[in-house]
């Protein structure tokens, strides 16, 4: 699909009335494109073996992971993550989101996907397994009941709770959130997120850089975005219902450290020779070349740990 048409049926569907409820709608019968789904789920579970990794990797016994107050910041539908992280043992987790959308459905969903995924003893995860298994979901069960029998609550949206739980976190994640933000929120979510962490808290993300339209549209470059300016994309293409914040490595260094964190990973995936080859070409706005240099620019991935002093 054109990339600009479908950033225009965003941008109608966020102002007129029920605009929001049709668009869900239309994730999940048309697109569906908020389906749970074997490959979805699983690459959450991949995404959460990176986080478990990392711990690991860097002095964090599986006993002490156990014991952790997990925080994953932007949940979604389908908590794969966490469910992945029940199974090795954590029995304390907030799960988070700005507006309720996690459901009985959705959860009962992504549970028999992560316990099919998960069953094959050959799963890099199955390793660090503490023996459980998952509990027995009764057909009687609310979602209130299935969170208190998982170890976990919910919060949507998640700001008073934050307020009110000021360094009472050990570990928060955040998959894949980040890209829909512009700078002003982003600062304040680090903010938000150094205030719940406990000291020595971790705080972990991987984050997409790469135009998020060239995921549908074939025919735009994974750079078309920096073609435009702030006032167009802001007054024409970015929406309520698809944020785009356009930032880049930098923003997100200087934000952590605003916050107040160390780093401790900073990894990025720069473009191929080809794909750079290709953004010398592009008619890049001033706005993006007189602040970055062309590796940033041509930066499609990040992940990033950071510590709470």
């Amino acid at each position: 699909m054109n990339w600009f048409i479908k950033a225009l049926s965003f941008k109608v569907m966020s102002v007129v009335p029920g605009g929001a409820s049709l668009y869900r709608y239309v994730q999940w019968n048309w697109t569906k494109s908020i389906v749970a789904t074997k490959v979805r789920v699983g690459q959450k579970i991949d995404v959460g073996m990176s986080y478990i990794n990392w711990l690991l990797a860097n002095g964090f016994s599986l006993e002490r992971i156990r014991k952790m107050r997990h925080l994953d910041l932007g949940a979604g539908w389908h908590p794969s993550i966490p469910l992945l992280f029940y199974r090795m043992g954590m029995r304390n987790q907030v799960l988070s989101d700005v507006a309720p959308l996690l459901s009985r459905s959705t959860f009962v969903d992504a549970l028999a996907l992560c316990d099919d995924i998960l069953s094959d003893t050959t799963h890099e995860a199955c390793q660090h397994f503490d023996g459980s298994t998952y509990p027995q979901v009764l057909p009687s069960d609310e979602f209130a009941d299935l969170t208190q029998k998982f170890s976990m609550t919910y919060h949507a949206p998640y700001f008073d709770w934050v307020s009110e739980s000021r360094e009472s976190v050990d570990l928060v994640t955040c998959t894949q959130v980040f890209m829909h933000l512009d700078r002003e929120t982003l600062e304040s979510c680090f903010s938000m997120m150094f205030q719940v962490l406990k000291p020595g808290g971790i705080f972990m993300s991987p984050v997409h850089l790469f135009d998020i339209y060239s995921n549908s549209d074939s025919d735009i470059s994974i750079y078309n975005h920096l073609k435009y300016s702030s006032s167009f994309w802001n007054s024409v293409v970015n929406s309520e219902l698809m944020p785009f914040g356009r930032l880049k490595s930098p923003d997100f260094r200087e934000a952590l450290e605003k916050a107040g964190f160390e780093i401790l990973t900073f990894d990025i995936t720069r473009g191929s020779e080809e794909e750079k080859a290709s953004l010398k070409d592009l008619p890049v706005h001033s706005e993006f070349s007189q602040r970055y240099d062309l590796d940033v620019l041509s930066e499609k991935h990040l992940f990033f740990v950071a510590r709470k002093p």
